[in-house]
């Protein structure tokens, strides 16, 4: 990419991978690579990281306009970001000075924000959320995120720390969160929390294929593995499957009662199981929330999946 071009970068940090986007002016994206974000070194080593996703889309800091990072965890209105539970190391961190010191890129054209927000904007801009009023974003992955628009406008609360759906508790006896509390969305229907659940069924089911799908790895037992199963039928993972449905059903009937919306996109890796997840999930939802509201509600998969984050970023600036 020729160093005469003015780009936008979209910088989307998750918990398992960091995804950059690069767009022109008009919003195409013109490249886009991913790695895996650092289990340990904080800050620093994501800031390698970015380093090396640099010299693989050939660009550097000079062909940017202005750079947008999401971030999953609290970032208050200022840019810091506030100890994201599913970024070790991180603790509190100006990561806007960070990475202005890092490219020598001026601050001022670094806008930092929530991931989940990025994704809704994406979803509200272009996707599948498009004119929905209120839209509801949830995320699936790592963690839960959430974010709400209203009016067109992210609700980000007063400090900016609004819309943490996933620490909403749908079971105060369930396991303990990264948070501290018990029972939250994201104990529940993240990738940890989906895992903790398979294991509590496969522990009483022995013949589950998933035993040989994983050869006695513990560490290879997923989302995906599950998912997998329970296409191949398998009544473990069917089981497996609808444990996690409940609990998102249950989720979204709050955030039906509690926000009225029109649309609520679920994106995030997990959202990749589909119908298989959401038609069970949504008909839960219908039975737990007011009538009045749920009757109202559509419940759509995201459109950008693995790029809401980077398009949202670029989109945010």
């Amino acid at each position: 990419m020729g160093a005469d071009r003015k780009l936008f970068l979209g910088i989307d940090i998750g918990g398992t991978n960091t995804k950059v986007g690069v767009f022109d002016p008009h919003g195409e994206l013109l490249g886009f690579a991913e790695g895996d974000t650092p289990a340990e070194g904080g800050v620093e080593a994501e800031m390698g990281l970015l380093g090396e996703i640099f010299d693989f889309l050939q660009v550097s800091p000079e062909q940017f306009c202005a750079i947008g990072v999401g971030v999953p965890g609290p970032v208050d209105k200022d840019g810091v970001v506030h100890s994201p539970p599913n970024l070790k190391g991180w603790g509190v961190v100006d990561l806007g000075k960070v990475l202005s010191e890092y490219l020598n890129f001026p601050r001022e054209k670094i806008a930092i924000g929530n991931d989940a927000n990025f994704a809704a904007l994406a979803e509200y801009e272009f996707g599948h959320g498009r004119g929905a009023d209120p839209m509801v974003m949830l995320t699936l992955g790592t963690g839960v995120g959430g974010a709400v628009i209203i009016n067109g406008e992210l609700l980000t609360g007063r400090d900016g720390f609004a819309a943490e759906l996933g620490h909403i508790v749908i079971d105060p006896d369930g396991p303990r969160c990264s948070c501290g509390r018990r029972g939250c969305a994201e104990a529940l229907i993240s990738h940890t929390g989906i895992v903790r659940t398979a294991w509590s069924v496969l522990e009483k089911d022995k013949g589950s294929i998933i035993w040989s799908m994983i050869e006695g790895q513990f560490g290879e037992l997923s989302p995906k593995v599950v998912q997998e199963a329970a296409e191949a039928g398998d009544p473990a993972a069917n089981k497996i499957l609808n444990i996690t449905a409940r609990h998102l059903g249950t989720l979204l009937a709050d955030l039906v009662n509690i926000f009225n919306p029109e649309r609520i996109v679920i994106g995030g890796g997990i959202s990749r199981w589909g119908k298989a997840l959401l038609e069970p999930a949504e008909k839960f939802m219908r039975r737990q929330a007011l009538k009045h509201l749920a009757e109202r509600v559509s419940v759509v998969r995201a459109k950008f999946y693995k790029k809401a984050g980077v398009i949202g970023a670029a989109a945010f600036l």
